[in-house]
């Protein structure tokens, strides 16, 4: 099984849903999840909008990703 994955802007919503599934996780329950664990009150519709839209904090991914299990690196790209 694959640890890592590249999160590419083009395509992040259904990066996430697919990390979700993965996990067995419904974007209705990662909601949930989230609005638990970080004191919030997002709708799942909200949630569709920003990733649809683009529109999302980094700190709404950060807490995204923490409920998957996952955490966020950033590593500086070599360049040729």
């Amino acid at each position: 099984m694959v640890n890592e994955y590249k999160l590419e802007d083009k395509n992040i919503r259904e990066q996430i849903k697919y990390l979700s599934a993965i996990q067995g996780i419904t974007m209705l329950k990662l909601k949930e999840e989230v609005n638990k664990k970080y004191n919030k009150h997002d709708s799942i519709r909200n949630l569709g909008n920003k990733l649809r839209n683009g529109t999302f904090r980094v700190s709404e991914l950060v807490e995204i990703t923490d409920i998957l299990g996952y955490d966020i690196y950033l590593h500086k790209r070599v360049i040729n």
